[in-house]
C-alpha cells in the first residue's frame, strides 16, 4: 500500500501525460476535424447545386422570352442545347420546348419550357406559362354569341 502510494506521489510530480492520454486526445481531434471537413464539402456542394439551379431558372426565362417574342408559337416540341452560348460553358444544360393548346380556349396556348442539367442531366427546372394570341378571332356568322337564357 506504502508502495502506490508513492507511486501516485510520483506521478503527480511529473505532471505529464502517458502516451495513450496523448494518442486518446489526437484521435478525438481527428474525428472533430473529419466532421468539419465532411461539413464543409457539403456546403460547397449546396452552393454549387443552387448556382445550377440559378442558371437553368435563367436559361428557362431566357427561352420563354424568346416564346413571348414570337407571340403565339407554333405547335410542337423543339430542344436543344446551350454549347454555342458562351463558347461551352453552359455544356451540361439541355433544354426542351412544348407547345400545346389550352384545351379551353383556341386562342390560348401553354408553353412549358423544361432545362436539364447536373450529373448525367438528371436534375430539370420547368417553367410553363400561357400565351395569348395577339390577333383577333374571327367569330362565326351570326356573331358565334348566344343570347342569354330568358331573351327572345
Amino acid at each position: 500500500m506504502n508502495f502506490t502510494r508513492s507511486r501516485i506521489n510520483r506521478r503527480m510530480q511529473n505532471g505529464g501525460f502517458t502516451l495513450l492520454e496523448v494518442m486518446i486526445a489526437i484521435a478525438v481531434l481527428g474525428i472533430a476535424m473529419l466532421a468539419l471537413l465532411s461539413l464543409d464539402h457539403q456546403d460547397l456542394q449546396s452552393v454549387i447545386r443552387a448556382r445550377e439551379l440559378t442558371q437553368a431558372a435563367m436559361l428557362a426565362q431566357n427561352l420563354m422570352t424568346q416564346a413571348e417574342l414570337e407571340r403565339f408559337p407554333d405547335l410542337g416540341q423543339t430542344s436543344g442545347a446551350f454549347d454555342k452560348t458562351l463558347s461551352g460553358q453552359l455544356s451540361n444544360f439541355k433544354w426542351q420546348r412544348t407547345v400545346t393548346e389550352s384545351g379551353i380556349f383556341p386562342d390560348l396556348r401553354k408553353v412549358t419550357i423544361v432545362v436539364r442539367y447536373g450529373p448525367g442531366f438528371g436534375r430539370h427546372f420547368e417553367l410553363s406559362e400561357m400565351l395569348h394570341n395577339p390577333t383577333p378571332m374571327e367569330l362565326p356568322a351570326g356573331g358565334g354569341q348566344q343570347a342569354p337564357p330568358g331573351t327572345p
